[in-house]
C-alpha cells in the first residue's frame, strides 16, 4: 500500500508538473522521485502522469487522484496534530509568509501569543508580497500567509484576524506636524507620497478616504512599500496616509499624527482550502483577533 512519502511527492509532482522542481522541493534526488511515482503507480494499479520527454501531465487517473490525495495527507496530519493537542504537546514547524510592513506590529504579536500558548511550534518565515503569498499558498509551498485583502482563487481562504487604524506621517518641521486636530481636508493641494499600482489595496483605500473628503493632494511620488514611503517623508518630500503601526519603524524627522478615520488597515490569514499541514487551522484559531 502507499505512504506518507510516496503521496507528498505525488502531490508535489501533480501541482509542479517538473520532475527536476519537485525533487528540490521535496530534498530528494529526481530518481528517488521517480522510483516513488513509479511504486506509487503500481500500487494504485493505474498510471496518473502522462510522460512526454521532460513534459508531464496529469492522466485522467491523476487529475481524480489529487485532491483524494490533498484530502488524505490533510487527515493524516490533522489526526497526528489531535493526538498532540490532545497530550498537550502540539508542536511542528510551519512555513509562514509576510509581507514586510506586518513586521511592525502582526509578526511580533504572532510570536508572543504562539510562544505563550503553544511553545512547541517552530516558524519558518518568508517575506513575500501579498499576490506572491497567494501563490506559494496555492502550490502548497506556504502553509499560511499574512496578507492584504485582494482578490484570491477560489482553493484559497482568507481570514482577517487583525486591524489597525491610519496615521499621517508628516515631516517634524512641516505646518501640520503642529497642529492639534488634523482633517483630511487639510490634505488639499499638499505634498503627497502615495502608494503605487503594487500597493493597490492601501492605495485603494487611501484614494477613497482622500475622494471621500474632497481633497486632492498633490501626488509627488508612489511607492509600493511602505518603508520607502517613510523614507521619502522624513527628507521633507511630502506627507502620507499610513497604517498606524509603521510608526514603529523608527525613522527620524517624521511626526505620526493620528486621524479619526472609520477605515482601518487589515491583514489577513491566508490558507489553502485544503491546507496539508494540520498545524495551519488550529494557530488561526489562536491568533483570533490579534487587533485584541
Amino acid at each position: 500500500m502507499f505512504d506518507h512519502a510516496q503521496l507528498r511527492s505525488f502531490l508535489i509532482l501533480g501541482l509542479l508538473r517538473h520532475f527536476g522542481q519537485a525533487a528540490r522541493e521535496l530534498l530528494i534526488t529526481q530518481p528517488a522521485l521517480t522510483r516513488r511515482i513509479q511504486q506509487l503507480e503500481s500500487d494504485v494499479g493505474v498510471p496518473l502522469f502522462h510522460r512526454e520527454g521532460r513534459r508531464i501531465t496529469l492522466t485522467a487517473a491523476g487529475i481524480a487522484f489529487l485532491p483524494k490525495v490533498q484530502l488524505l495527507l490533510a487527515d493524516m496530519e490533522e489526526a497526528r496534530r489531535s493526538a498532540q493537542k490532545a497530550a498537550g504537546t502540539l508542536a511542528g514547524t510551519i512555513t509562514v509568509g509576510f509581507d514586510g510592513a506586518a513586521s511592525y506590529t502582526l509578526i511580533p504579536r504572532l510570536i508572543q501569543r504562539t510562544i505563550r500558548d503553544w511553545p512547541g511550534i517552530a516558524f519558518k518565515f518568508v517575506e513575500l508580497s501579498s499576490s506572491e503569498q497567494m501563490r506559494e499558498v496555492a502550490f502548497h509551498r506556504l502553509d499560511l500567509g499574512f496578507v492584504r485583502p485582494l482578490p484570491h482563487e477560489a482553493d484559497i481562504v482568507n481570514q482577517c484576524i487583525f486591524s489597525e487604524p491610519l496615521a499621517l506621517a508628516v515631516p517634524a518641521g512641516h505646518r501640520l506636524a503642529a497642529k492639534r486636530k488634523l482633517n483630511i481636508a487639510d490634505l488639499d493641494d499638499e505634498a503627497f507620497v502615495g502608494y503605487s499600482e503594487a500597493g493597490i489595496y492601501l492605495r485603494d483605500l487611501i484614494a477613497g478616504i482622500l475622494d471621500r473628503a474632497g481633497a486632492v493632494p498633490r501626488v509627488i511620488q508612489s511607492m509600493k512599500r511602505t518603508h520607502s514611503i517613510l523614507a521619502l517623508v522624513s527628507t521633507g518630500m511630502g506627507v502620507a496616509i499610513v497604517p498606524a503601526g509603521s510608526a514603529s519603524a523608527s525613522f527620524d524627522n517624521i511626526v505620526f499624527k493620528p486621524l479619526s478615520l472609520d477605515e482601518r488597515a487589515e491583514w489577513h490569514a491566508c490558507r489553502h482550502v485544503r491546507p496539508t499541514n494540520a498545524l495551519t487551522q488550529p494557530l488561526i484559531e489562536l491568533l483570533g483577533d490579534l487587533s485584541a
